[in-house]
């Protein structure tokens, strides 16, 4: 069974009742956010092995948030901070409010010395990520500090050199990175080793110089960096650059609950199914199926089932 790995930072994100307020909030919902584990659940969900790699204190909330992730059938392997009063070695919060249009939805981040800000290349499970299948990450975790950079370049070339197929989508986040330019710089410091390529396209155009329509920014970026697969997700739907061929999915009409997570959920069912089948149109659909039903459960974690995706598989082309 193909198994995908992912390396990256989960904290905890508290919600808000939805529509009401964070400043006049009497009680937060508790759940697990995190890109790379969201995606690692996706890919759980359509059937592959799935592994997550981090590293996070020893507190309670740690052990929430890997109690959590291993009730989704995660493999977890983390590094454990010994408990201590240093704030940098804490678990990452999201505090988030819900609202409908014209409000919208908020939040608040708050992953300053979050445990995984602390990682080394030293700490990176290499043995653990040499038997993967698809290794996956994405800029939010280098964003966190230049030792978690460096852990995350690891990563990458400790995978590509085992056979791993690489996967890295962009996430850019403007809380993390002081301006798209470093974003850029760091990130593009790790294309060598990576073999699939994950934005938006508005991440294309803010981070990469991409802002050409999917498919052209598809073929700029696979020609100026060697990727062997470009996905470029939007508000269009999606367009995957592989081989040479450019492939194209609509989005599925859905009545959105909550959006978060539902673009990693995309990713990480894109990269276990293609990895299993190597038929990129089955994994650009099954990505839009499994982003589609995330969109319709409450919180990150896409907790959605491999019957329902299929059901929605049935309905393309008609």
């Amino acid at each position: 069974m193909t198994e995908l790995v992912a390396f990256g930072e989960t904290g905890l994100r508290l919600s808000a009742t939805p529509g009401e307020r964070l400043e006049a909030a009497d009680r937060l919902r508790v759940r697990a956010a995190g890109p790379e584990s969201n995606a690692a659940v996706a890919a759980r969900r359509v059937g592959a092995d799935a592994a997550w790699l981090s590293r996070l204190p020893d507190t309670a909330l740690g052990h929430r948030v890997v109690d959590e992730l291993r009730g989704y059938d995660l493999d977890v392997a983390v590094e454990w901070v010994e408990d201590s009063a240093d704030a940098d070695d804490r678990v990452g919060l999201t505090f988030q409010e819900r609202a409908r249009a014209p409000r919208g939805d908020t939040a608040v981040h708050d992953h300053a010395g979050a445990a995984m800000a602390g990682v080394s290349m030293d700490s990176v499970p290499v043995d653990r990520i040499e038997g993967a299948d698809v290794a996956y990450t994405t800029g939010a975790t280098p964003a966190l500090s230049p030792g978690a950079a460096t852990a995350t370049a690891r990563y990458l070339k400790a995978a590509s050199d085992a056979g791993a197929t690489t996967a890295l989508g962009i996430a850019y986040r403007t809380d993390r990175w002081d301006g798209p330019g470093a974003a850029r710089e760091t990130l593009t410091e790790f294309f060598p080793a990576v073999d699939i390529l994950l934005t938006s396209a508005a991440d294309a155009a803010t981070v990469l110089d991409q802002d050409g329509q999917p498919p052209a920014a598809a073929h700029a970026l696979a020609a100026d960096h060697g990727f062997e697969t470009v996905l470029v997700h939007g508000t269009h739907g999606a367009t995957a650059l592989h081989g040479g061929t450019v492939h194209e999915v609509d989005p599925v009409e859905v009545d959105t609950r909550d959006a978060t997570g539902a673009v990693d959920a995309f990713a990480g069912a894109f990269c276990a199914e293609l990895a299993d089948t190597g038929d990129v149109e089955v994994a650009l659909r099954t990505g839009a199926a499994t982003e589609a039903l995330a969109r319709t459960v409450e919180g990150a974690v896409p907790r959605v089932r491999r019957d329902e995706i299929d059901r929605i598989l049935e309905t393309f082309g008609e």
